[in-house]
């Protein structure tokens, strides 16, 4: 089953590269199995750009604003801003890469278009014709005063491939999905999903989505064993735009992993197809969850989730790799097995200008996790010294908290600034179980260190975990900042026009960014003892892992060098397909 590996990736580009109706699947960062997100058409892609380019068009660019009793005359379209209406728009409004906010007495006799963004609509507020909202962003570049389709981005092509056929109208379609599932990993090989899709346009502002995928791990056998074939089955039940709300409901058998704030999913699978080194470890969870949300605004978002799961420890097997393949591979660490009642709130207020390449704005996450379990079997070799025994008498819980607080800040027209602070984990009840402590360390968020440099894993010599580098810690805190000077330089290849589409070379890079940037951050035990922190305090400064290094960042796909602040520690290399952070 090696070998497959290879057969599915060369049937995914073969397929891409002979079916000129198919897109290419990006898929998101997720834990587990992946769902392809939506796809911009790509006849609403040539769409809006043709009408942008009209002679009759109003074009605007950045945030807009019509005021109570001024009137647009003829179509207008708005660009990489908010449009918000108060007054009356005589023909169509076209809103790319930004939101549209109709407030009340606002009228537009046309139709409303939105890509990339959202609608928010008054009760008060008229619209002449159809409003088409299509979150996907447009990928364009401009050509003096016109848009063009962008060539597709290079390091896309090192995500995850796949392709898709849709069939339906711009307000609903169905589609057959062929892609990678998640990341290639060391229990799973090469995760491939497959099945139908369906987004259902119910009401005006109402949506129904719903999954039904199937997955095959190519490192296993194809048989009917749990831990060789996969599903996900979802559906999404969602009202508006902006405002919005839904509700969504999944039943899965998925390997989960154990810690995915680090490096991103695409670059922990070439990582580990290439040179046999996977910076995860993995579990089977096979089980339901449900998802209720609600969206006041664009930036504000709170997400209630509710899952039921079985949680088993699985091993390692030997999927094929291009080099290093006559290696072993690191043994996945086991965990404790259980079924597990998990209750969570997430909240998230995002004012970033661009959610790929955000050049200003914060992005501020907090999510609280309570999870019981009635049947915990914990894993044997732990000492006393990393966690106290885990009940077995059903009355199992424990709760962790996170926070992600990001700033990004333009200081001239080529230099930003970033800034990073992530802390998370215990913060109630029981012990941990190993499969939710945590860790720091290189290549990703520090990249001057070694694999899980703090890992609160020394006292631990049962030979079940002999050569794991198992995340042990029960609590992380880490500050990151990156200032970043763009080099203006710009080469393209192919047209890019919408009636050369088809003929167009994919390949494009623009100027590099130089990057310098600074990591800190710890991992610690809490509790009372030799080793460990008080509940209510951090750990010192002076204890803190630090480095400094530079790079070069061109469109996401970067070349760092960075050196820890201790002595000892030798320069490290990482190559990154996507922005740090």
């Amino acid at each position: 089953m090696r070998a497959l590996v290879l057969v599915v990736l060369c049937a995914l580009g073969s397929a891409v590269a002979a079916a000129q109706d198919t897109a290419i699947v990006i898929q998101p960062e997720s834990a587990g199995i992946m769902v392809p997100p939506p796809e911009l058409p790509h006849a609403v892609a040539e769409e809006a750009v043709r009408r942008y380019n009209a002679a009759t068009t109003t074009r605007l660019v950045g945030r807009s604003r019509l005021p109570r009793g001024n009137e647009w005359r003829g179509d207008v379209a708005v660009r990489n801003g908010t449009i918000v209406v108060a007054g009356r728009v005589d023909g169509t409004l076209l809103v790319i890469n930004g939101d549209a906010i109709l407030d009340s007495g606002a009228v537009v006799t046309g139709d409303v278009f939105v890509v990339g963004g959202t609608v928010a609509r008054s009760p008060g507020a008229t619209v002449g014709g159809d409003v088409r909202v299509y979150t996907a962003p447009l990928a364009y570049r401009t050509k003096g005063e016109d848009l063009a389709l962008a060539p597709p981005d290079l390091r896309r092509w090192f995500r995850r491939l796949g392709i898709e056929k849709s069939w339906g109208t711009a307000d609903s379609r169905s589609s057959l999905t062929l892609a990678t599932g998640g990341t290639f990993n060391r229990v799973e090989g090469l995760p491939v999903v497959v099945g139908p899709l369906f987004d259902w346009k119910l009401h005006r502002n109402v949506r129904l989505r719903v999954d039904a995928l199937g997955v095959f791990r190519t490192a296993g056998n194809f048989t009917d064993k749990r831990s060789d074939l996969g599903y996900l089955l979802r559906t999404e039940l969602r009202a508006g735009e902006t405002p919005a709300y839904g509700i969504e409901f999944r039943a899965f058998d998925d390997v989960t992993p154990v810690e995915d704030w680090g490096l991103r999913a695409g670059e922990v699978g070439w990582a580990a197809f290439l040179f046999q080194r996977d910076y995860r470890d993995y579990y089977l969870s096979k089980g339901v969850a449900g998802r209720a949300f609600v969206q006041p605004d664009r930036s504000l978002r709170l997400d209630i989730d509710a899952q039921h799961d079985w949680q088993t420890s699985v091993g390692a097997r030997d999927p094929w790799t291009v080099f290093r393949n006559s290696e072993a591979w690191r043994p996945n660490a086991p965990i404790d097995d259980g079924h597990y009642t998990t209750l969570a709130g997430t909240l998230t207020f995002d004012t970033r200008n661009d959610r790929l390449e955000p050049t200003a704005g914060w992005f501020l996450r907090a999510r609280f996790e309570n999870s019981r379990s009635e049947d915990v079997i914990p894993q044997t070799g732990v000492p006393a010294s990393v966690r106290a025994p885990l009940p077995t008498d059903g009355s199992y819980a424990f709760s962790r908290l996170f926070f992600d607080f990001r700033r990004y800040t333009r200081v001239s027209p080529s230099g930003r600034i970033k800034l990073r602070l992530f802390a998370g984990g215990w913060v109630g009840g029981d012990p941990l179980p190993l499969q939710q402590r945590l860790s720091t360390g290189g290549p990703d968020p520090l990249a001057g260190y070694g694999f899980r440099a703090s890992a609160c894993n020394g006292d631990i010599i049962d030979p079940a975990f002999r050569d794991t580098h198992l995340a042990a810690c029960d609590r992380v805190i880490l500050a990151q900042a990156e200032y970043r000077g763009h080099l203006s330089l710009h080469w393209s290849y192919g047209s890019a026009a919408p009636q050369d589409e088809s003929a167009k070379f994919p390949f494009t890079l623009q100027g590099p960014d130089l990057v310098v940037l600074a990591d800190a951050g710890q991992a610690w035990l809490v509790g009372s003892g030799p080793g460990r922190l008080p509940a209510d305090r951090l750990p010192t400064l002076g204890s803190w892992l630090a480095d400094l290094g530079l790079g070069i960042d061109w469109g996401g796909l970067g070349l760092y060098v960075a050196k820890a602040v201790t002595a000892g520690e030798p320069l490290r290399f990482t190559l990154r397909l996507d922005h740090r952070f």
